[in-house]
């Protein structure tokens, strides 16, 4: 290997102050005394198959309809349970109604309740997902729970208990998730 003018007058000058062969040997191992500047192939390699990587597994995920409508099912599943359990707390009836486009918890009567998320009585937005296949067999478009936590259809006395599971279908562009709402016990699942 062999030095440039300018590496031995840069050598010189460090030998004379004590530097030495440590200057000397970390020249000579130096990439730079080869004028070899910028990445390996490995390093290139390494670099792109970590890019990869990231990409299959990061892309699927930032997919906006895929996550809200996992989310948003997840969310109507929690307020059915949680209908159910205020029913069964509180000790009445209370139901969850649903349109093609929001669902909303009232009493017994239709009288809407104070959504503890949100502090209001408005309709819950699936947008931009749209709610389908309760009907039947929840022919009144709402499932209502008594207070041992049973699945009601309608609002008669005695109450037609849920017969068969009911199937909530949630749709956004190709994507469809669905909730199923067992009979007897309100299960969601």
């Amino acid at each position: 290997m062999r030095l440039s003018a300018s590496q031995i007058v840069a050598i010189k000058p460090e030998a004379e102050h004590g530097f030495g062969s440590g200057a000397q040997v970390w020249l000579i191992d130096s990439r730079v005394v080869n004028h070899q500047r910028g990445f390996t192939l490995i390093e290139l390699i390494m670099v792109m198959v970590i890019v990869g990587i990231l990409a299959v597994v990061v892309v699927p995920r930032l997919t906006t309809q895929g996550f809200n409508l996992s989310a948003i099912a997840a969310k109507l599943a929690t307020d059915i349970r949680y209908t159910q359990s205020l029913a069964m707390s509180q000790g009445q009836r209370y139901r969850i109604n649903f349109t093609a486009g929001s669902y909303q918890i009232t009493d017994i009567n239709g009288v809407a309740i104070v959504y503890p998320m949100t502090g209001s009585t408005a309709a819950i937005s699936v947008s931009p997902a749209t709610l389908s296949g309760y009907n039947p067999p929840l022919t009144n478009n709402y499932v209502a729970f008594d207070s041992k936590g049973v699945p009601y259809v309608d609002n008669s006395s005695p109450a037609t208990a849920l017969a068969a599971n009911a199937v909530i279908t949630l749709t956004a562009g190709s994507d469809t998730s669905t909730l199923i709402i067992a009979p007897e016990t309100g299960r969601v699942k």
